[in-house]
């Protein structure tokens, strides 16, 4: 790695970290923030304005965003609060998702009809 790596890598470990350390312990677990931020890079998350979309969604596992995106659902769609789920209270879906407390079938039920009753 030249110089010029080395540096574009630092900077974005440091940004990505601040966005994450902004977000609180639940973002950080138990890391430092450009540890944290090394899980979501790895995870391919490299621009911080996606990490910090993420995080406001409370969506606070990269591995977990990761699932998300795969499965077609965004940020914004993660931000959705919803009761539905295992358990009973109000949180995003992403939220739920990432605590085993809703499924992505049913998240995606929740999205769809969020979009056509809209």
């Amino acid at each position: 790695m030249n110089d010029d790596e080395e540096f574009a890598r630092a900077e974005l470990l440091r940004s990505i970290g601040e966005v994450i350390a902004r977000h609180g312990a639940a973002a950080l677990d138990r890391l430092a923030p450009e540890e944290a931020a090394l899980v979501w890079i790895e995870a391919g998350f490299e621009d911080s304005e996606e990490v910090d979309e993420w995080l406001a969604a409370r969506c606070f596992s990269a591995l977990g965003a990761q699932r998300l995106e795969r499965a077609g659902i965004t940020p914004q769609q993660a931000a959705m609060r919803t009761q539905a789920g295992t358990r009973d209270y109000e949180e995003t879906i992403g939220y739920k998702i990432i605590n085993d407390d809703l499924s992505l079938e049913e998240a995606r039920r929740i999205i769809t009809n969020a979009f056509w009753n809209s």
